[in-house]
């Protein structure tokens, strides 16, 4: 599996214009040191450790690819980690791949599958790997509901405990909704479970991600995990569960849930195009609902992201593209590489700073929707920047007109 992992992270920077008509390539490094009572709470390691509360030391490189081609697109990720950890333990390592496509079928429904993989070594060897078919809905073009199902797979090696090796199943599901309420802020709420016992394991999970400066973001995060198992006890005489002893002889299973609450929140500061800080802290809940055992955990760090490449096809200027939804409803998406607020103004807002507000929904790309009637519409794009403003240059794959003053306006056509 590692094999096949590095390759594809080698494949990733290979460049690709004749594949694709439009993409993003992205190579970065985080680094990441912190405390933590249990490795269960660090994104990157996820192991359920709480046999030494100790300080760690993460570097994470992490390769990113965009592709885009008519109504398909492809987000591939893909990287590797090392940690070191303050106390005796081994260090650990790993090599992850994510690969998300999505076929676009109309305006409001779409098609997809997620897959990816990981393989550790730490005092185990462990390798996952999943896949999930995904349907999503978008009732407007800053909301989307998806709806997944697939299955996962872990296999274990313990090189000194053979019998403790094994390979495992997991079938699950979830239902995600992803909403922009302003273009500051996005909202993610989602359940979650187990397909073989949806009711019993089900689970749910939010978080918030708010724009608070051009160079500050926070996010917040919460969450409910339930595990439902069977222990099976063999009875002799008594001494066993319940209280008072079983009958000899007899098998009792007991039915058992673990219930983990977590919340977690984190600040990002951007210093420049290259470099961003951030802090993060997490806190986590165990309860046994057959022990009545409660035990909790917490977790801090700061992490520093450094920017290797950035690659894009438009760097200095913004590819706008328009689609017409109903019959007077135009969907603009406008892809631009840089920093600042983005608006939208033209003859539908008699030219009104600052105009329609952008809304950035992944790296390098930001939504609009405009209701117009029928006609022929001129636009500019405004970038603000704090207390500067400037008119973006639109690419020449943007339909535009002569503005009259030595400069061009996109034009919008409603039939």
């Amino acid at each position: 599996m590692k094999k096949w992992m590095i390759l594809l992270i080698g494949l990733l920077f290979i460049p690709i214009d004749v594949f694709s008509q439009d993409w993003d390539a992205l190579l970065f490094l985080d680094g990441r040191t912190g405390y933590t009572s249990n490795t269960y709470l660090n994104p990157m390691l996820s192991e359920w450790s709480r046999e030494n509360t100790t300080g760690y030391a993460t570097l994470t490189p992490i390769g990113n690819i965009f592709l885009s081609k008519g109504q398909f697109s492809v987000d591939l990720t893909s990287g590797g980690a090392y940690s070191q950890f303050t106390d005796e333990r081994d260090a650990w390592s790993s090599l992850f791949i994510l690969l998300n496509s999505n076929y676009r079928i109309n305006e409001r429904w779409g098609l997809g599958v997620e897959t990816g993989g990981s393989s550790y070594s730490m005092q185990s060897d462990r390798s996952v790997y999943w896949v999930q078919p995904v349907l999503s809905f978008s009732p407007s073009l800053f909301t989307r509901v998806n709806l997944k199902a697939g299955s996962s797979f872990r296999k274990l090696n313990f090189e000194d405990q053979a019998d403790a090796s094994g390979f495992d199943q997991f079938n699950n599901y979830a239902l995600e909704l992803e909403t922009w309420p302003t273009f500051r802020w996005q909202l993610k709420v989602g359940v979650f479970g187990d397909l073989n016992n949806p009711a019993e394991s089900l689970g749910a999970r939010a978080s918030s991600d708010i724009n608070l400066h051009r160079n500050w973001d926070i996010n917040l995060r919460t969450g409910i995990e339930r595990y439902r198992f069977q222990i099976m006890t063999e009875g002799g005489g008594g001494g066993g569960f319940p209280p008072g002893g079983n009958p000899g002889n007899q098998t009792t299973t007991t039915e058992e849930a673990d219930i983990l609450y977590r919340i977690s929140a984190g600040v990002k500061y951007r210093i420049n195009s290259i470099l961003e800080a951030s802090v993060s802290t997490d806190y986590l809940n165990y309860y046994s609902t057959v022990t009545e055992e409660s035990v909790s955990d917490v977790h801090a760090s700061i992490g520093f992201r450094v920017t290797l490449f950035n690659g894009s096809r438009h760097t200095d200027e913004a590819n706008v593209e328009l689609r017409q939804n109903a019959k007077q409803t135009i969907l603009l998406n406008l892809k631009y590489n840089g920093e600042g607020h983005l608006y939208i103004l033209g003859d539908f807002n008699d030219w009104q700073k600052p105009g329609i507000s952008l809304v950035k929904q992944r790296r390098n790309r930001y939504a609009a929707q405009l209701s117009l009637d029928s006609g022929a519409y001129e636009y500019k794009i405004l970038l603000v920047e704090g207390d500067a403003e400037k008119w973006l240059e639109l690419s020449e794959d943007t339909f535009t007109v002569n503005d009259g003053f030595g400069g061009e306006n996109g034009l919008i056509i409603i039939d």
